[in-house]
């Protein structure tokens, strides 16, 4: 893949900083793709993050694909926010895990609408979950 540089800067540059939330879950932009239209991510998992059983709760899991895809939106030269969300979770992320790598892409685009996958990924390489969301270009006023 494709890493361009400062990728922080160039979501900035977009008119559309990282979400908070981006901050609270320590991520880490590793690459994006233009010509592919993916951007990978990664994520620390925190003992903050575990139910009792102890693994990662699934808003937290979810969220991490989230805020994959919507700074690929910005990169992709979209200003768009997600209409629909949905996850299907493979594998636990328990204590045993160090961290986690978000994968996204667009898969497709039709006018205003554009629909993004992506897949979370255990740092041992196994695929922990995937997921898919439509995503609504924000009308220009």
């Amino acid at each position: 893949m494709m890493v361009e540089d400062n990728l922080e800067n160039q979501l900035k540059n977009e008119g559309m900083p990282v979400p908070n939330v981006w901050v609270e879950l320590e991520g880490e932009f590793l690459d994006f793709n233009k010509e592919m239209q993916t951007l990978r991510c990664k994520f620390p998992v925190r003992e903050r993050y575990f139910n009792p059983l102890p693994t990662t709760l699934g808003g937290i899991i979810d969220s991490w694909i989230d805020i994959t895809m919507g700074p690929l939106t910005v990169l992709l030269g979209q200003r768009a926010v997600s209409k629909n969300f949905s996850i299907k979770y493979l594998k636990p992320v328990g204590p045993s895990i160090e961290y986690v790598t978000a994968v996204a892409w667009r898969e497709s685009i039709d006018g205003r609408n554009s629909l993004y996958k992506g897949e979370l990924y255990l740092d041992n390489g196994t695929l922990a979950a995937v997921a898919e969301s439509e995503f609504v270009e924000i009308r220009k006023s």
